[in-house]
């Protein structure tokens, strides 16, 4: 496990040697928090995170693949791949540490939004303020989806040296993984046929981000939404793992 925490600190510390990880620190803050502002405050009138949260899988459709299309493409481009796989570290070792940095990033991410639920407490007045389990259960849910992303960002940076390339490709794997679960996609499924719609579009909705992270960020956990999360993130992983041994 050393070797995955060495290649962590390596990969994270990448992010903040250059000013591309700090652009998408200030781009992603000012974009939640103004769609906090005017969905939480303004449209909705209510002290509360849900319609926040019920915005994030679309802003990590481009955020996560930002941050994970340089962990593989970069070291493809510079030719540092081969010198990495030379290394007495095996290649699970690889994936999970720029894995970890990854979703470290992410985090950093997130932990500077927590500034938006003491908002919310500070604004309380003499109400009952914010109901705290969502918003715990929301930040949850951000981590999990975050896994699910990153783990599909980490394999599509894996399979070519250009950075655009690999964004496109994981936002579009991503994106298949949103419109499944997108409950305006699987009404129409359902539609489709009365006799064989119905079973269909439940089976393909279970297998979409947004019905499981829709459940956490209400304040419901379920073993079923986290072992989705985990099964996902491992299943990309892996062929993350295929990838890097066929390059060996």
């Amino acid at each position: 496990m050393a070797q995955t925490f060495t290649i962590m600190r390596r990969e994270l510390a990448a992010y903040f040697n250059t000013p591309i990880g700090y652009v998408f620190l200030v781009f992603f803050l000012l974009l939640s928090k103004s769609f906090f502002v005017l969905l939480s405050l303004f449209v909705n009138g209510v002290a509360e995170m849900r319609s926040y949260f019920s915005w994030l899988p679309i802003l990590f459709l481009i955020f996560v693949p930002a941050i994970a299309m340089r962990l593989w493409a970069e070291e493809r481009k510079l030719g540092t791949l081969e010198l990495l796989m030379t290394f007495p570290v095996r290649s699970w070792h690889a994936v999970v540490g720029k894995f970890l940095a990854g979703m470290c990033f992410l985090a950093i991410m997130l932990i500077l939004t927590l500034d938006l639920p003491l908002a919310l407490w500070l604004l309380k007045g003499t109400g009952p303020g914010p109901d705290w389990g969502p918003i715990v259960c929301g930040y949850l849910g951000a981590i999990a989806l975050g896994m699910v992303y990153m783990a599909i960002g980490a394999f599509a940076s894996s399979l070519t040296s250009d950075q655009i390339v690999a964004f496109v490709i994981g936002a579009t794997l991503n994106s298949v993984l949103f419109l499944i679960g997108f409950e305006p996609f699987v009404r129409m499924v359902r539609d489709l046929s009365p006799n064989w719609g119905g079973p269909v579009a439940a089976t393909i909705q279970r297998f979409g981000v947004n019905y499981h992270f829709d459940s956490i960020c209400c304040g419901v956990v379920d073993s079923r939404d986290i072992l989705y999360a985990l099964t996902m993130t491992a299943f990309f992983l892996y062929l993350n793992v295929l990838v890097v041994e066929r390059r060996r």
